[in-house]
């Protein structure tokens, strides 16, 4: 009988550990777009594979677009995420109950342009869609918006909703809010730049870059060559004259994404931490 009874222990532990690993493995997203190469590297691991139209996007997978390829991800939120050429991003976390609502999502960038689409408002003390760059975190509040990665900085701009972010530097805790057709830049190791607003032309210029991507840029007579000067390019382009030399204003300031230790949490709810996402090989 007691054989009997550890028989039965052990199905029930290998059924538990299946479910567990079936629901670790859910897809949290589907690719609704994908023109060109797009690769997936499912939990970060290679070799990469070829992403195909509807297949499921899971907690850990790494994406990314080669040159001249475009994809997008609508996630079981309903939020998107499109991706220009050259881009690569991670999800790092996502869990969402569509019957309570809750929702926790990290989404980290490591290169290119991406266009986002949070549809769905949470009514909670601190942001639950949270987009993690080099420099920046970005809290999502009902939001479109795109983000630019360059190798000293990550420029936001918010197209409708609310999005709040601050500098992964610890030495600069402070939070930017943005509003509705308003941007800011956080520098490599330094403060965010002042909010200012984006105008029709810029607009125009980020989504044109959805469609080319940082590298090619011969459309706005920039040419391909790598290297500063085209950076600068970049920037004047995006409304940021001067580039990294700009200097820094003081920035409108929010509740923060995250407590620091001279800043303390207020609020009854913790603010989602630093995630464990994919590393990208």
């Amino acid at each position: 009988m007691k054989g009997k009874y550890l028989w039965a222990l052990v199905a029930l532990l290998l059924v538990t550990l299946l479910i567990s690993a079936a629901a670790h493995a859910a897809a949290v997203g589907r690719f609704t777009l994908v023109e060109g190469q797009v690769e997936v590297l499912k939990h970060g691991q290679v070799p990469a594979a070829a992403a195909k139209l509807n297949d499921g996007v899971e907690t850990g997978d790494v994406i990314r677009t080669k040159s001249k390829a475009k994809a997008q991800v609508k996630f079981v939120d309903d939020s998107f995420l499109t991706m220009a050429p050259d881009s690569r991003i991670a999800v790092a976390d996502f869990t969402y109950d569509a019957a309570s609502g809750e929702r926790r999502a990290v989404l980290r960038f490591f290169k290119g342009v991406m266009h986002t689409l949070v549809t769905r408002v949470q009514q909670m003390q601190q942001p639950d869609f949270l987009m993690e760059t080099h420099t920046a975190v970005l809290g999502v509040r009902g939001t479109e918006n795109f983000t630019v990665m360059l190798p000293n900085g990550t420029w936001t701009g918010l197209i409708s909703g609310l999005m709040e972010g601050r500098p992964t530097n610890p030495q600069f805790p402070e939070t930017v809010l943005l509003h509705p057709m308003e941007f800011t830049f956080f520098p490599l190791n330094q403060r965010a730049w002042a909010v200012r607003k984006i105008t029709p032309a810029m607009h125009e210029t980020l989504k044109i870059l959805m469609d080319t991507g940082l590298k090619d840029t011969s459309f706005l007579g920039v040419g391909t060559g790598a290297g500063l000067g085209r950076e600068t390019q970049i920037f004047d382009l995006l409304g940021i004259p001067g580039g990294p030399e700009l200097p820094a204003l003081t920035p409108k300031l929010v509740p923060q994404i995250a407590p620091t230790p001279a800043q303390p949490q207020r609020g009854p709810s913790p603010s989602p931490g630093p995630s464990t996402g994919p590393t990208v090989p």
